[in-house]
């Protein structure tokens, strides 16, 4: 009977062989569509990061073209302004010397009107019924124009002035403000002109008064807004946009695009749909945002970019105004022809790169591949083929002792990589902070250099100075001693002595000096306190007084503690106590010193901003500073505790103060690196301390502890 089973001799027949094409070509294509994928999520994720990092970049161009055009122009109406006062000074001086005619206060604004390049009109007028200045004329106004088609300054019109002058804005309401103004512009016909001409002009007006505080009279000078609007009319950026100055009651002061608008006083919010524009602008202003930016769709729906900044001197709305297109077309022009480069290259490449993988790979593991098969076939029982004593036996040993040393390189490779990101964390923490030293370094050099460049010129001048105040006491002593030597004096003399006014130069002049004095030896003390901040010739460890570190470190600072318009004053509180010089990195302490103190003048800056006027007058930002020596701690120190009394830290944040990278400023406001680079200067380089205490609403408090001598700590 034929059997149906297999045979024992098909036992040992050869078994066929698979085709030679591997599983491994078909991953290929699985591999490059997955690495081109990750390829491209990672392009896109880091397409929208430059994109918003261009476009960040763009805004600070248009706001820093902004800020330059607001310092030119405040730099302009600052001149004005000391213009209009040496004038006053000019008319209170000929007062004091009892000069009572009009024809002679008439030539004095002749005269001062010829030389300032800004003004179209000058004069001032005295109250009626206290006429101290012309008590001939009750209605007595000298004053002169510019001539607007000639730009020649016409003489004045001597007499009586018209008695509705003193009811008009300029001349009464700087008495009732009782200080210097800008007026609203305003237009009019000046006759005083020939022919008389149509102005629109503003005027910066100021009540002056005598040495008994009795009002004399008010002065003002005109400014026409022809010359803003000529001033003005440049491009903001990229050859593209317009400035546009605009008064805080919204009139229009000048207008590049369209100058007749601005001559017509037009409101600004009545040009295309900006009224809610420059509601928000004025919202902004008025809780503290002085400058700002802001996105706005005009009426026929073309996307601007629009820039504000305050003018301190007279309140005053600068505004610069771009297309969309000029701030964000070459960004897209960039970024697109970017991604296609990359993208194209990307895939060329990683094509390639698959291709000879997969190629490498198949011709490494095809071997193996037919082994693991032609177990597979053979037996699915890994244990019987182990336990035989051939040559299929030993190849499974083999297969599953590669397989575990497999397993276990995976894993090591994978602690190997934990580690080398670790190490490449650490390494962009270093460059930053290497980065950061070479800026402080930079810094001082550029500060030392400074210093150096004013001291040897205010030398020259504090040297001579005594020298030039005895000469000067020696020549006056000789005049006097001419005066009562020779009583009968000759007229000419005598007339050139009332024409300089003898006596007020003789009571003058050594006040002068001595004021040339204060104020040479002021610049002595900022040169040596520059000196002592970058501490350039004290690169090595030295002794040194920390009070004069900290001293120098707050002149620096002194311009971010004082007063001004939107930044009330910061006190500082120093209680020093009596401590003997360290050893220490000087400039390298100093640097600590301006870091832990422009955090607290941040802080308190973002504190008072939350404050009404009232709750700042009741308790005014207050920086203390306490130093102490601790002769008796081990080793011997010293401690600086550096207090603010603002909003404190949270509790989450204090933990990670010290961190690299780690910080609460705004984007653009801080780096992270200025406690993480004082923490290593005080504890790693200095071998002390540096410890935070806070709670929210009781302040901040930072405790420093160096040691005395550094020799004994490296001991």
């Amino acid at each position: 009977m034929q059997s149906t089973g297999p045979s024992p001799a098909s036992d040992n027949a050869p078994l066929r062989r698979r085709p030679n094409t591997s599983m491994l070509r078909s991953v290929g294509g699985r591999l490059f569509l997955s690495v081109v994928g990750g390829s491209l999520i990672g392009l896109s994720g880091t397409t929208w990061w430059s994109y918003r990092e261009l476009v960040k970049q763009s805004e600070s161009e248009l706001l820093s073209s902004l800020q330059v055009k607001t310092e030119s122009l405040e730099g302009d109406f600052k001149t004005f302004e000391f213009s209009t006062h040496t004038i006053v000074d000019a008319v209170k001086t000929l007062y004091a010397a009892g000069e009572r005619r009009e024809a002679v206060y008439s030539d004095l604004m002749y005269r001062a009107l010829q030389t300032s390049p800004l003004g179209t009109g000058l004069g001032f007028g005295q109250p009626p019924s206290n006429r101290l200045i012309i008590p001939a004329l009750q209605y007595a106004y000298p004053y002169v124009a510019r001539n607007k088609q000639t730009g020649v300054v016409e003489p004045p019109i001597l007499g009586e002035a018209k008695p509705s002058s003193y009811q008009e804005k300029y001349f009464t309401d700087p008495i009732a403000a009782g200080k210097p103004i800008w007026l609203e512009p305003v237009q009019y016909e000046e006759t005083s002109l020939s022919p008389p001409q149509t102005l629109v002009s503003t005027s910066y007006s100021l009540p002056f008064y005598d040495n008994q505080q009795r009002l004399l009279g008010v002065l003002s000078q005109d400014l026409e807004l022809g010359f803003l609007s000529d001033k003005l009319n440049v491009s903001v950026m990229r050859e593209a946009g317009s400035f546009i100055l605009v008064s805080p009651q919204g009139n229009l002061i000048a207008y590049p695009p369209n100058p007749q608008q601005a001559l017509d006083l037009k409101p600004f919010n009545q040009l295309n749909n900006y009224e809610e524009l420059w509601q928000q602008i004025q919202s902004n202003v008025q809780n503290g945002t002085v400058t700002g930016l802001l996105r706005w769709r005009d009426a026929k729906g073309q996307s601007q970019f629009w820039a504000y900044q305050k003018l301190p001197s007279n309140n005053w709305i600068l505004m610069a105004v771009v297309p969309q297109s000029v701030i964000l077309g070459p960004v897209w022009r960039f970024l697109g022809a970017g991604v296609l480069g990359a993208v194209i290259g990307a895939s060329i490449v990683q094509g390639i790169v698959v291709a000879l993988f997969v190629r490498r790979l198949n011709q490494r593991l095809q071997p193996i591949m037919d082994e693991c098969n032609r177990l597979a076939e053979m037996n699915t029982k890994s244990e019987e083929l182990m336990s035989r004593e051939d040559e299929l036996g030993r190849l499974t040993i083999s297969f599953y002792a590669l397989l575990g040393q497999v397993t276990v390189n995976e894993r090591r490779l994978r602690q190997e990589m934990a580690k080398s990101s670790q190490a490449l964390q650490a390494l962009q923490q270093t460059q930053a902070q290497l980065i950061q030293t070479e800026k402080m370094s930079s810094l001082g050099q550029l500060v030392a250099g400074v210093a150096h460049e004013i001291n040897n010129p205010i030398n020259f001048i504090y040297g001579n100075l005594p020298h030039a105040a005895e000469y000067t006491h020696d020549l006056l002593n000789l005049v006097k001693l001419y005066d009562d030597k020779y009583a009968d004096r000759d007229r000419e003399i005598e007339a050139y002595k009332e024409d300089i006014d003898l006596e007020f130069l003789v009571d003058d002049l050594p006040k002068m000096l001595e004021s040339m004095q204060i104020g040479a030896d002021r610049i002595r003390e900022i040169v040596l306190s520059l000196r002592n901040f970058s501490r350039l010739d004290e690169a090595e460890m030295k002794r040194v007084s920390v009070h004069d570190g900290i001293d120098s470190t707050l002149l620096i600072l002194q311009n971010r503690l004082k007063a001004s318009p939107g930044h009330p004053v910061i006190e500082v509180v120093r209680e020093y106590g009596t401590l003997p010089a360290i050893e220490c990195y000087a400039g390298q302490l100093n640097q600590v010193f301006m870091n832990i103190l422009s955090n607290a003048i941040d802080a308190l800056d973002q504190y008072n901003q939350k404050r009404s006027p009232e709750a700042i007058e009741a308790k005014p930002a207050t920086i203390t500073i306490q130093t102490a020596a601790q002769p008796q701690a081990d080793p011997p120190s010293v401690s600086i505790r550096i207090r603010d009394n603002g909003p404190g830290i949270p509790p989450e944040h204090q933990n990670r103060l010290f961190d690299p990278f780690f910080t609460t400023k705004p984007v653009g406001k801080g780096t992270g690196l200025g406690l993480s680079i004082s923490y290593q200067i005080v504890v790693e380089k200095h071998h002390g301390s540096l410890k935070c205490v806070s709670a929210p609403g009781q302040g901040a408090e930072f405790w420093l502890e160096i040691p005395i001598r550094q020799k004994d700590m490296k001991d």
